[in-house]
């Protein structure tokens, strides 16, 4: 395993030497996101991602852009259902100039009331931008159908009027509050030392004021419900050239280092390489649709597998019947031994190339201790996914699809005759304010 280091002020770093990389990755975590937020905080985590970037007492925003791009380095961001990131990616040897440009972004931020104001339109464009996508609307529309009322089908970034009611006073406080030091998570991944960046991280967390946010309360995270899910099978018509046609499971924890593996190589097989069972039938063999894909994301709490179509309308109806068949079919009779091997060599594979990417192996860290507390090495990781048999396969196979009722959803022009044909009800429109499982809100 890979070593978690305790820091000064209770933050932790976890670290892995690349050797032979040219470029350092660093992020800096904070277990906050958007289903942690109290109704009266909706959007809130997103706005202060969105204000690290606005300047700290020490540099501007523009000050801030020109020292890490003259460099040929990157900054971002994104915030996603439980959690907030400020990352960057840099050439090796300008590792220090990027954490430090990473401190004073999430520490010393100060907030001017005329860069809130002005980032508070920025971020009401990018609401308004996702809600003229289809795509991010059927999202949203599906997510509210299965998660009725919970705080996992709001949109990350809120919804225009949640935006307006934000005040700078309160979201500089949610900021202190949340954005502390207690709860930091450092991970990094270069061709340096974790020594040397721990050392690093420590000067820089016992030089920041006394202010008390290191004695904030604990992260909220830990208080997370399971979402109750709902097995719809439902629609909701919209303008739209073609319907968009999810069905969904979610499975319950606990889950295991294996599990997540296991499924990894399984929905590889249902839908989401090309080679896959819906790809090659819906696409390849029916032409039925152009974009096809299965996806799952999963939390210490719960986990939601879909598998998602975009179709014209007149081809919904044998679209629907043959993902209905591919889905079955394999719940009953499993496998092929080929398919199970193929997809466990192209997982292990596919992971030997990611590890090529610092920024992968950063991200890849930080995923697993903020999932479990602790991370492998990616050695332990890759044997961990070569060691996959046939039977872990179809243990994650039965457990996703054997016994077990999907949701199923449509968005998009269909008349409530031709929904009734394929054994769907109108569903209540999705009120604004949700957002895509597997898109994460990000700056700019």
């Amino acid at each position: 395993m890979l070593p978690i280091v305790r820091l000064p002020r209770g933050a932790a770093l976890a670290a892995e030497l690349a050797e032979g990389a040219r470029s350092f990755a660093a992020g800096l975590w904070f277990p906050i996101g958007s289903r942690h937020e109290a109704p009266q905080e909706r959007g809130f985590a997103h706005f202060v991602e969105h204000m690290v970037f606005k300047g700290t007492s020490r540099m501007g925003a523009a000050e801030i852009s020109r020292r890490i791009e003259r460099v040929g380095g990157y900054l971002n961001a994104f915030t996603d259902r439980d959690s907030v990131c400020v990352h960057c990616q840099v050439p090796a040897e300008q590792w220090r100039l990027a954490i430090g440009l990473l401190f004073g972004m999430v520490f010393d931020s100060t907030f001017a009331r005329e860069d809130f104001l002005r980032e508070r339109e920025v971020i009401e464009s990018e609401i308004l931008s996702a809600l003229d996508d289809p795509e991010e609307r059927s999202h949203d529309a599906l997510l509210e159908a299965i998660w009725p009322g919970d705080p996992l089908a709001r949109r990350i970034a809120g919804d225009p009027g949640d935006l307006r009611r934000i005040e700078r006073d309160d979201l500089y406080a949610f900021y202190r509050s949340e954005f502390s030091p207690s709860h930091l998570l450092a991970t990094a991944a270069g061709p340096i030392a974790p020594a040397e960046v721990a050392e690093e991280l420590a000067r820089l967390l016992e030089a920041l004021p006394e202010g008390g946010r290191e004695r904030s309360a604990s992260p909220r995270s830990r208080d997370v419900a399971p979402p109750v899910f709902s097995k719809v099978d439902a629609y909701l018509a919209a303008d739209t050239e073609q319907v968009q046609f999810f069905e969904a499971v979610q499975l319950e924890a606990p889950f295991s280092e294996k599990d997540y593996y296991a499924l990894s190589a399984l929905n590889g097989v249902i839908g989401e390489a090309s080679s896959s069972r819906l790809f090659l039938s819906l696409r390849e063999e029916r032409g039925l649709c152009y974009s096809v894909y299965s996806a799952f994301a999963m939390s210490p709490t719960e986990a939601l597998w879909i598998a998602a179509v975009s179709a014209a309308p007149s081809a919904l109806p044998d679209l629907v019947s043959e993902t209905d068949e591919q889905l079955d079919r394999l719940a009953s009779e499993g496998l092929s031994e080929e398919e199970s091997v193929d997809a466990v060599s192209r997982l292990a594979g596919s992971f030997d190339v990611a590890l090529d990417d610092p920024d992968f192996r950063m991200r890849r860290i930080a995923r697993q201790v903020l999932f479990s507390g602790e991370a492998d090495t990616a050695e332990e990781a890759r044997l961990a996914m070569a060691s996959l048999v046939p039977e872990d396969l179809d243990e994650a196979r039965r457990r996703l699809l054997s016994g077990r009722g999907r949701a199923r959803f449509a968005y998009g022009k269909l008349s409530r005759r031709d929904a009734a044909r394929i054994g769907l009800s109108k569903a209540r429109p999705a009120a604004p304010g949700h957002r895509d499982i597997g898109k994460a809100a990000r700056r700019g």
